[in-house]
């Protein structure tokens, strides 16, 4: 092993233990909590099943047995009243996962630099982070699952409306872009060269100075929140991959709330034709990568 990766890794138990200090710090907080109302949709039982769900939401970080698919995440909808010292907890579990999100994004992307000669691999080959998550007692460990914020307000929610929000991301390339990931698919594909030879061509063929990307449908969960601060009531909308915390009193019961549908609603008729921007079909189909139309072209 060499004294960088020793390095590293001595760095990942630092920063992990603090993560797990923190995150038993919030289950001590939730434990004082006990006499709050909380709600999880999925969640059948009593306020103590409720109670116990949510501390078991805190320190799921693995995979499940289950044949969970590779990158995908648990999650439960709800909402849970808590005290400000809850929330100040959170604060600090939020800050814990980000800053072992940002080690373990360090250790891969100086995983090339080290001295791989053990040539340890699992199923998914060679991950440095992977493997050091599995010593420290981590086999399955779920770094989406483990590294996403919670949501929390220092102010009492006064209405819910969960539902489900469909959406596609595009993003504008430029022409350098664009060459450089024509480039880095011929050095991948060497079996696909006459078709990305020709998608060459055609990208040459043109002036745009840009192409627009369309990545694949997402569907994610939301929440509409009527929000009290400061006596003032403000509206605001966050994703509810987990429950919404906000800062309340246990005398206090939750808001009025619309519960999420059990499956997302059929997908809505297209664009009015005024609002569409880019060809119908993509014309680096390789690379999913649509020219603007005319009109919106420079």
């Amino acid at each position: 092993m060499s004294s960088k990766e020793s390095e590293l890794k001595a760095e990942l138990l630092t920063v992990f233990t603090a993560y797990k200090d923190a995150h038993n710090e919030l289950v001590a907080c939730l434990d004082a909590d006990t006499a709050y109302p909380a709600w999880i949709q999925q969640v059948e039982g009593d306020h103590a099943a409720t109670r116990n769900m949510l501390k078991s939401i805190v320190l799921n970080w693995s995979y499940s047995d289950d044949g969970q698919e590779p990158g995908s995440t648990i999650q439960f909808n709800g909402l849970a009243s808590c005290s400000m010292s809850t929330y100040m907890a959170i604060e600090r579990v939020n800050e814990q996962r980000d800053l072992l999100h940002k080690q373990l994004m360090k250790m891969d992307s100086l995983e090339n630099e080290l001295d791989l000669s053990d040539n340890e691999e699992d199923d998914d080959g060679y991950r440095l982070s992977k493997r050091a998550m599995a010593r420290l007692g981590y086999p399955r460990f779920n770094r989406r699952q483990a590294c996403r914020k919670f949501t929390a307000l220092p102010c009492p929610v006064l209405s819910a409306g969960f539902f489900w929000n469909r959406y596609r991301k595009t993003t504008k390339l430029d022409r350098t872009q664009v060459q450089a990931r024509l480039d880095k698919l011929l050095q991948r594909s060497l079996a696909e060269n006459d078709a990305i030879y020709h998608e060459i061509e055609r990208f040459h063929a043109i002036n745009d100075e840009c192409l627009v990307q369309v990545f694949p449908e997402s569907i994610h969960r939301r929440v509409n929140l009527c929000t009290n601060q400061d006596g003032v009531e403000k509206r605001i909308q966050r994703y509810a991959h987990t429950p919404i915390f906000y800062v309340s009193t246990p005398d206090r019961p939750l808001p009025p709330k619309t519960l999420l549908p059990d499956e997302p609603a059929a997908k809505e008729c297209r664009l009015a034709k005024r609002n569409i921007t880019i060809e119908s079909e993509p014309y680096l189909p390789l690379l999913d990568l649509y020219r603007l139309l005319p009109k919106h072209r420079k």
